[in-house]
C-alpha cells in the first residue's frame, strides 16, 4: 500500500522533513509480523516482531491496528510502524544517531489501500 508521508524530529526544533510517498510491505510468519517502509531516506525502514541478538521486537497487531516496534540491544535506538485499521493512516517513528546525539524522527500520513 501507498501513504503520503511528513514527519518531524523534536529534538531539532520540531524540524519538518520534506513529505514523502512511502510504499509498505507487511508480511507475518507464525505469531511474527515484518513491515517494510520503502521510500526516500529518512523515511525507509525494515523491522520486525522477531527477538534476536540484535534486536528486540514487538508485534503491536491488535482490533485498532496492524503494528510493530523494534529496538536496538547495540543501540538502544527504536523503531515503530503502525497502521490504523478503520482511516488505514500510518504512524511512526525511528531512532537516529546524529552527530553522537539520538534523535526520533516521528512521522505520519493518510495511506491507500491497493486496489
Amino acid at each position: 500500500m501507498n501513504c503520503q508521508v511528513e514527519g518531524v524530529i523534536e529534538q531539532l526544533e520540531g524540524k519538518k522533513i520534506p513529505p514523502a510517498k512511502v510504499t509498505v510491505e507487511i508480511g507475518s510468519i507464525g505469531k511474527n509480523v515484518f513491515m517494510n517502509l520503502d521510500g526516500p531516506k529518512p523515511y525507509d525502514m525494515r523491522i520486525s516482531s522477531l527477538v534476536t541478538d540484535k534486536f528486540q521486537g514487538k508485534n503491536l497487531t491488535n482490533d485498532v491496528h496492524l503494528g510493530v516496534s523494534s529496538r536496538s540491544v547495540q543501540t538502544g535506538e527504536s523503531f515503530e510502524i503502525t497502521i490504523s485499521r478503520d482511516k488505514v493512516f500510518l504512524t511512526a517513528f525511528k531512532d537516529m544517531v546524529q552527530g553522537g546525539q539520538l534523535n526520533r524522527l516521528s512521522f505520519q500520513g493518510p495511506c491507500q489501500l491497493p486496489r
